[in-house]
């Protein structure tokens, strides 16, 4: 199978584990009425989805290395499907939670497995451009949730959301059985190893830290972001997330592509970084504040221009950190497991921040993210190393 489509597929499974993070925001109403959740407990909903990611990502980058990438994603694909399954049928809160967790398995087995893969194809410039398209699958397929749940809710029910966010999957699991095999990584580390291996790299300790605190802030912001403009706008909830989407990835596809091309002219990442991180944190800030349409969307393709270029930036950074002699799949496990421990804890808190002062404690908590993951590029590290 030529390499474009291997690419397609595993971004395609990629897209799907992100419409699970965009899927929540549209049927937060729904979710909130039907079960009684206040904001806080909305965003534990919305934050679960990462849950495993933030308990044993590192490990189980190191196990999916070990045991095949092949069988990692498989796994990953049948216990979304699962829990999912779990989630639409739910009756009590609870099961809401438990469904969201058993898909947190899946979520983090794709993430970890699929650019792992990618990036085990021998042609350098040709795991550079999957790198690159790897880096826009979070934005671009929470986007895709939200126009997807925000359609079925409208016009149908919230549990057909989740399963229409969900039924890519589905559709996609059989193509593994025929995907060329990946290069075997000739890092075999016993488990204890791999793990330490990449914890003791200053490079990817910062990579991983500045993303956490991007990808943290962004779950948050996406979660909250359709009711927001819906009540801040006066706008229909299906309009709110159409410019949501929209905008997601117009904005994302700019950016990434964009960040692409700086560091192939060597541009360091960490440039890039300390560029767009700020620019993140002010627009954010200035759209849960405002109330006019136009400052909005300006606002709008600014967060996703500058969401694409941090994104795509930190994940086409670790395949150069990888030469060190780390385990790719290890490092893309130590990037979820500190994103995902940030994803699990900011969108309640976000959410806490609303109850208590409505959208502007939102603004602020979200802009002190981004500006946090600012401070931990700008400081001196290896990251300067690496421009590509």
């Amino acid at each position: 199978m030529p390499p474009i489509f291997i690419i397609a597929i595993l971004y395609g499974l990629g897209l799907t584990a992100s419409m699970q993070v965009g899927l929540v925001g549209p049927i937060a109403p729904d979710l909130r009425a039907g079960f009684g959740l206040s904001q806080a407990e909305f965003g534990l909903v919305a934050s679960l989805i990462t849950a495993a990611g933030a308990l044993t990502a590192i490990p189980t980058g190191v196990w999916a290395a070990r045991a095949g990438l092949r069988k990692s994603l498989i796994l990953g694909c049948v216990m979304m499907i699962v829990g999912a399954t779990i989630f639409a049928t739910a009756n009590v809160a609870t099961l809401l939670y438990v469904g969201r967790i058993v898909t947190s398995i899946g979520y983090l087995l794709i993430v970890v497995g699929a650019p792992s893969w990618m990036a085990g194809f021998n042609n350098p410039k040709l795991v550079a451009m999957a790198m690159s398209i790897w880096g826009t699958f979070i934005p671009v397929g929470i986007a895709m949730g939200n126009w997807v749940s925000a359609a079925m809710v409208v016009w149908l029910d919230w549990r057909l959301a989740v399963v229409a966010c969900t039924f890519p999957v589905v559709v996609l699991l059989p193509f593994l059985a025929f995907l060329e095999k990946p290069a075997v990584s000739p890092i075999r580390d016993s488990l204890k190893v791999g793990v330490m291996g990449v914890l003791k790299s200053r490079a990817a300790l910062q990579v991983a830290l500045t993303f956490s605190a991007f990808a943290g802030a962004t779950s948050a912001a996406l979660a909250f972001m359709p009711a927001m403009l819906a009540d801040k706008l006066d706008i229909g909830i299906a309009l709110a997330a159409g410019i949501i989407g929209t905008t997601a990835i117009a904005g994302n596809i700019v950016g990434s592509i964009g960040a692409g091309m700086a560091l192939g002219r060597e541009i360091p990442g960490r440039t890039i970084l300390i560029t767009f991180l700020p620019m993140m944190a002010i627009a954010i800030g200035t759209l849960f504040l405002s109330t006019s349409m136009a400052l909005s969307i300006t606002c709008l393709i600014i967060f996703n221009i500058c969401q694409g270029a941090v994104a795509g930036t930190c994940f086409a950074l670790l395949p150069t950190i990888a030469k060190d002699g780390l385990s790719m799949p290890a490092l893309q496990g130590m990037l979820a497991q500190f994103a995902e421990i940030f994803v699990v804890i900011v969108p309640p808190l976000a959410g806490a921040m609303i109850d208590w002062n409505g959208w502007s404690g939102a603004a602020g908590i979200l802009a002190g993210f981004y500006f946090a993951g600012f401070l931990i590029s700008v400081g001196k590290s290896p990251l300067k190393r690496f421009a590509t």
